[in-house]
């Protein structure tokens, strides 16, 4: 099965480089593949910090996460956490 979300980027900078290098090394804990979408439909896997960057995502507007594997609740569980509560800057 797989699991979906959409997340809206809060952070005035968007999903700039320090967010996709906490992105990235949040998922090297989970065995699952996570993938990206950006609202042009340009897809990165979420293991590519270069990948995450090519999606030029800024504030307001979304990314849609797709989570496949045996520990997907948890790692979009913990994407959404990471987003919600950490990527949040001021």
């Amino acid at each position: 099965m797989t699991v979906y979300h959409r997340i809206i980027i809060k952070n005035q900078q968007g999903m700039h480089a320090r967010p996709a290098i906490m992105l990235c090394e949040l998922i090297q804990q989970f065995e699952s593949t996570v993938r990206l979408r950006n609202c042009h439909n340009i897809e990165a896997q979420a293991d590519s910090v270069i990948a995450m960057l090519m999606l030029d995502s800024e504030q307001g507007s979304y990314i849609d996460v797709e989570v496949t594997g045996p520990d997907e609740e948890q790692a979009l569980a913990a994407i959404i956490q990471l987003f919600h509560h950490k990527l949040e800057e001021d």
